[in-house]
């Protein structure tokens, strides 16, 4: 089932770019994992490169392909690390063994809901 969707140029530019960036960062990691090495920035030839293959994969896109005179570096950006809690001493024993809480009233039961009666499918007409 196709649908058709219309987008600018730009976008469409900007997702080709992004496609080729990502595609050369997959590549590169792929890479660094065979070889166990870090992992560097896939230079500007591997990003062109990836960008030319989808014009010729792509006829559709060519002529934005080829409006692209250099994809760009996508960077992704670094992972937001929460601060780390102190690590607790043998002294301080109240974050491993907290002390008992009182205990709260029992939850209270949830009214019986009635379930609808089971429908058998080959009586349900479409």
């Amino acid at each position: 089932m196709g649908r058709t969707v219309i987008v600018s140029e730009e976008t469409l530019r900007s997702l080709v770019e992004a496609n080729a960036s990502l595609s050369a960062w997959y590549h590169e990691f792929v890479r660094a994992s065979r070889e166990q090495t870090p992992v560097s920035t896939p230079s500007d030839e591997a990003r062109n490169a990836f960008l030319r293959r989808i014009g010729t994969e792509l006829p559709e896109l060519a002529q934005v392909v080829a409006g692209v005179p250099s994809c760009r570096v996508y960077v992704p950006p670094p992972l937001a690390f929460a601060p780390r809690a102190p690590i607790p001493t043998m002294l301080d024993t109240s974050e491993i063994h907290p002390s008992p809480e009182p205990p709260a009233e029992p939850p209270k039961p949830e009214p019986a809901v009635d379930r609808p009666p089971l429908v058998n499918p080959r009586q349900v007409k479409y």
